[in-house]
């Protein structure tokens, strides 16, 4: 992939705003189908499984889509939220760094995106997130399933949504405050 610019994005199978990126990341790859541009979507479950279902939930996907179960390839980017993407330019350095998912952080993905192909300046509206001083645990960002899994399901009736959501939530309040600091998916 030396000489494209790349678009590296870290997801998960649990991650609630991993699946509404998808469309988004694959918008992107149609919309700059050229051969200097590449989006790469990396997970990092340990299990191959809900991966596979994750990415057969959205079939005809054009960009690609790996897995490191290792994580390494995550904690060597500082990965702290789920999603969270890079984008990379041509000699491989970093450009530009987005964490979560949502309307406004696609626009501050593309426009960065954009520039980067006419070779301007980026101008990111948001800085990267900066480590947390203090203690934060073990905790990494993909492995959060655990206390996501439940909310993440959107299968079955309203009750059970609603008892989903009150798990959901005493397991966030029981983790931490639900931010990069500790607890939660690491989705704000």
């Amino acid at each position: 992939m030396k000489g494209r610019l790349i678009l590296l994005d870290f997801w998960a199978s649990w991650c609630l705003p991993c699946r509404k990126s998808f469309p988004f990341l694959d918008q992107l790859q149609a919309k700059y189908p050229s051969a200097d541009f590449s989006v790469v979507a990396v997970s990092l479950e340990p299990e191959e499984e809900p991966v596979q279902d994750f990415v057969r939930s959205f079939p005809g996907m054009r960009f690609l889509i790996g897995n490191d179960p290792s994580g390494k390839s995550a904690a060597m980017m500082q990965v702290e939220a789920m999603p969270t993407s890079f984008l990379l330019g041509r000699d491989g350095r970093l450009l530009g760094r987005f964490e979560g998912g949502g309307v406004e952080s696609h626009a501050r993905v593309e426009a960065a995106v954009e520039a980067a192909l006419k070779g301007q300046p980026i101008a990111l509206a948001v800085p990267a997130a900066k480590p947390v001083a203090g203690p934060r645990g073990n905790l990494k960002a993909w492995e959060r399933g655990y206390l996501a899994d439940p909310i993440m399901n959107l299968d079955g009736d309203t009750l059970k949504q609603s008892m989903r959501e009150h798990v959901h939530a005493s397991k966030e309040a029981a983790a931490g405050n639900g931010g990069v600091a500790g607890g939660g998916c690491g989705c704000n």
